[in-house]
């Protein structure tokens, strides 16, 4: 079971040809079955959604895989530990939106699924799984 980032979703609905991308269709064609969503991602793909239509198809694909909470005690402050962590090994997270998604699939113990490269510097630093381009 993978947890798929926002970037992987964009990668999905670009239909880039992405190693990403054929991954998390693949993962869709077989059912599904292997593909985790979290309220985080949901924001980040709804927001980035240029029509209502859109927004309404992602919404509803998204929702129709297994979901992940947030937990709203443990993963914020995991993802405070996640920022503190990689900035006193010399790694700076560009959002704490994605500090709160690396927080998740740690906890959760999760492969995360994405296409965005700062994960895998934070990976260098913590015991955080990716799959990456």
């Amino acid at each position: 079971m993978m947890l798929v980032d926002t970037s992987a979703w964009v990668e999905f609905d670009r239909a880039t040809g992405s190693v990403v991308d054929k991954t998390l269709t693949g993962l869709i064609r077989d059912g599904g079955r292997n593909v985790v969503v979290t309220e985080p991602v949901l924001m980040e793909v709804l927001a980035g959604a240029t029509t209502a239509g859109r927004r309404q198809d992602l919404r509803r694909l998204l929702t129709s895989f297994e979901w992940q909470p947030v937990d709203p005690v443990a993963d914020f402050e995991g993802a405070a530990k996640v920022y503190r962590s990689c900035r006193e090994a010399g790694v700076t997270p560009r959002g704490l939106i994605d500090c709160m998604i690396a927080s998740i699939a740690m906890r959760v113990g999760l492969k995360l699924l994405t296409a965005d490269q700062d994960f895998s510097a934070m990976s260098r630093v913590l015991p955080l799984k990716v799959f990456t381009i």
